[in-house]
């Protein structure tokens, strides 16, 4: 009797050890945006009651895994990629509103930049650095961003990378997560090459994109595999150099992940046929091609894990509850070519970040505040760990100094500039740390020279110094017929000293020296040649939210200036001016620019240069003129003058624009009959087509004025400059 119940409860034993639940693998390959269908497959295993004890990814895959890894639930995964501006993050691109007003970067001017190795232009290690991306995995995963095994998450996780020095793969098991996930996607030319402990690190995709041999290393006895990766093309398929290099480079890994195939007790391989791997504004159909692929798998599923009576999985809290996060304290490191910059380093990332503690941000505020560190140029690949303190958090930042130059090229084409060629650089820390030199010279048919050297202090005060020398053909007009062409030249020096306040505003108190020469092509009685010098102390006040410097969606930009010229002869004549261009949204395709100029002088300006000028083309290089529709080029002016323009704007295809202008302005050299003269009364309107090309604006222009009847047509190709 005995006996037979021993072997009752023996069998009894055997049976419920044998329904135990083995462990489970999960893996998840690399593919770009391919890989949200990760989350479609993860709803469905939830939906049957899996959940993995090991993952391990590559690239994309690599993502979706740790943040599912660390807490995430599919749904706030989707959540947060549907979210996030992909654009932004993959493109490292830096908010306008992170640029410096007055600097050349604020409004872009080069086709293309390089480094300076020196001072000969080379090569970058990729297109981006990574910045955007990198911050993003570090605010996301900040309960787990710190130096810690990753088999202390809540599941288990190992990510792959590609040592670029030696090929061999590099499988991450601990550190910083962030530092890991930007190693495992740095696609290779897109991405620079990341930095850890001193070894350069690519996509894993190169050498291991199904990296199943990996949990099975972990303890998995069960294996799942997803498997988002490109195939191999066929001969057909072979049509140009790119999938050549692209199927070459691909045929290490391909084998691999056929034998590492063969470990899968359940392969789910999406439909992901014919969707880019940068197609982040697809995730909803994507997830739902990974949740369909699973699916099919059902039956495979049922087998497998059918005898352990698992219950779906409901996710009803999140990993972080709220998007805010409480900073008691930050410590700054910074990894600097001169060590004897230590101070002015951190003072000038303590004005960049602007932080007053303790505080409380958003994630957003925190990722954008570190998107202005990175603006500044002065520091790169900028890191940032958290260290938990209860409800908040110390964070540790490293940046390091980047002491790459810049090298840039630009070219453009208007009619009354003709065809110009420009040469740029850009030298930091020179002479003081925070300091940029930009130099630029245009070649062409208007030649320039630029020279400009600004210290970046943030709100506390900075200094800097600038010179420019521009030539271009001017004109005069009978009846608004060209009279006569000059050889117009303008050479101006001005120091000053200066002030940002928070990112938007710019107050300067400095000084102008300026040499201005007029010279006749022809032969004309009643013109002499001229050069007047003259010294204009000022005060000027910049105000620039423009969301972007073409085409703005939205924003404000108000400059205004106030100067005492005094001319050779030590007379004094003050002269102020104020111009505002303000942009408002009636639809996503909708905008209303409204503009308006105001401009106050002496009325002895009215024979020297400084006078108020307007005419034909939107951009020019003397700063006091406005542009109006129906006008030749520097036709008309005066000593007074006022401008209104009302300019709605339609983008009626992607980067396709119509634009259509009413103008009204009046000038006159005395400022008591400035609003009341009506012979000095002019209306123009245009109608204008713009593309936003990968080369600079595109633009074709047609006005009218409704004083003199002429007609005009204006061309301009490219960033202007």
């Amino acid at each position: 009797m005995k006996t037979r119940l021993f072997l009752l409860l023996l069998i009894s034993i055997n049976v419920v050890f044998s329904q135990k639940r083995p462990k489970i693998g999960l893996v998840l390959s690399g593919g770009g945006a391919k890989g949200i269908a990760h989350i479609g497959v993860l709803k469905v295993l939830e939906s049957k009651g899996i959940k993995p004890d090991y993952i391990v990814g590559t690239s994309f895959g690599a993502l979706v895994g740790a943040f599912y890894a660390i807490g995430y639930t599919p749904e706030e995964m989707e959540k947060i990629i549907s979210n996030s501006d992909w654009d932004y993050l993959i493109n490292d691109k830096i908010k306008r509103e992170n640029l410096l007003i007055g600097q050349g970067d604020k409004n872009k001017k080069s086709l293309i930049r390089l480094p300076l190795n020196g001072l000969v232009p080379s090569m970058s290690s990729g297109l981006y650095s990574g910045q955007n991306i990198l911050t993003f995995f570090e605010i996301k995963t900040r309960d787990y961003n710190r130096d810690m095994s990753f088999d202390d998450f809540p599941i288990p996780f190992r990510c792959v990378a590609t040592n670029i020095e030696t090929g061999e793969a590099k499988i991450f098991d601990k550190g910083h997560i962030a530092d890991a996930l930007r190693a495992s996607m740095s696609i290779p030319s897109v991405f620079s090459p990341y930095n850890i402990d001193g070894n350069l690190y690519v996509d894993g995709g190169l050498v291991n994109n199904f990296p199943t041999d990996i949990v099975k290393a972990m303890g998995a006895d069960i294996i799942i595999g997803v498997d988002v990766g490109a195939v191999l093309y066929n001969k057909d398929e072979i049509t140009s150099i790119i999938q050549i290099l692209d199927q070459t480079s691909s045929f290490y890994n391909y084998r691999v992940a056929q034998e590492n195939k063969k470990l899968c007790d359940i392969y789910i391989r999406p439909d992901i046929e014919g969707i880019s791997a940068m197609a982040f504004n697809e995730t909803s159909d994507i997830i739902n091609k990974g949740a369909s692929a699973t699916k099919t798998q059902l039956n495979k599923i049922d087998s497998v894990f059918g005898k352990y009576n698992l219950s779906p999985i409901v996710n009803d809290t999140s990993i972080h509850k709220t998007d805010k996060i409480r900073i008691d304290s930050i410590i700054v490191i910074t990894e600097l070519k001169h060590n004897q910059h230590t101070k002015g380093a951190k003072k000038l990332i303590d004005g960049k970040l602007n932080i007053k503690l303790p505080i409380t941000l958003t994630t957003e505020e925190l990722s954008q505040k570190i998107n202005r560190l990175y603006g500044s140029k002065f520091f790169t690949d900028i890191s940032m760990s958290f260290i938990p303190n209860d409800s908040s958090y110390t964070i540790k930042l490293n940046a390091k100094e980047d002491h790459i130059n810049g090298f840039n090229i630009g070219a453009r084409y208007d009619q009354t500039y003709g065809v110009n060629i420009l040469l740029g650089a850009q030298f930091r820390n020179l002479l003081m740390y925070g300091s940029l030199l930009e130099a630029s010279v245009v070649a062409g048919q208007s030649p320039q020279l630029k020279l400009r050297y600004t210290t970046d202090r943030g709100a506390n005060i900075g200094f800097g110094s600038s010179f420019e020398f521009n030539n271009f053909y001017a004109y005069s007009y009978e009846n608004g017929s060209r009279y006569a062409t000059y050889n117009y030249n303008l050479a101006s020096w001005d120091i000053f000293v200066h002030s940002y306040i928070g990112n938007y505003n710019r107050v300067i108190i400095g000084a102008e020296a300026s040499v201005f020469a007029l010279s006749a092509k022809q032969t004309i009685s009643d013109i002499d040649n001229i050069l007047d010098n003259y010294f204009s102390p000022y005060v000027a006040y910049i105000i620039d939210t423009w969301d972007r410097a073409y085409y703005p969606n939205n924003g404000f930009r108000f400059k205004t200036r106030a100067d005492l010229v005094i001319d050779s002869e030590y007379d004094n004549m003050p002269k102020a001016w104020a111009k505002g261009s303000f942009v408002s949204s009636v639809s996503k395709k909708i905008k209303i620019i409204t503009e308006g100029f105001l401009g106050f002088a002496d009325a002895r300006l009215d024979t020297t240069f400084f006078k108020f000028q307007t005419g034909g083309l939107a951009n020019n290089r003397i700063k006091w003129y406005n542009s109006f529709p129906g006008m030749e080029f520097l036709e008309h002016g005066a000593a007074n003058i006022w401008i209104l323009k009302l300019s709605p704007r339609y983008e009626f295809y992607k980067n396709n624009f119509i634009t259509a202008t009413f103008a009204l302005t009046g000038m006159d050299n005395n400022i008591e009959s400035l609003f009341i003269n009506t012979d000095q009364v002019y209306m123009g309107a245009s109608i204008k087509y713009g593309f936003y090309s990968m080369f600079g604006p595109m633009e074709i222009s047609a006005d009218y004025s409704f004083t003199n009847y002429n007609k005009n047509i204006l061309v301009s190709l490219g960033y202007w400059f």
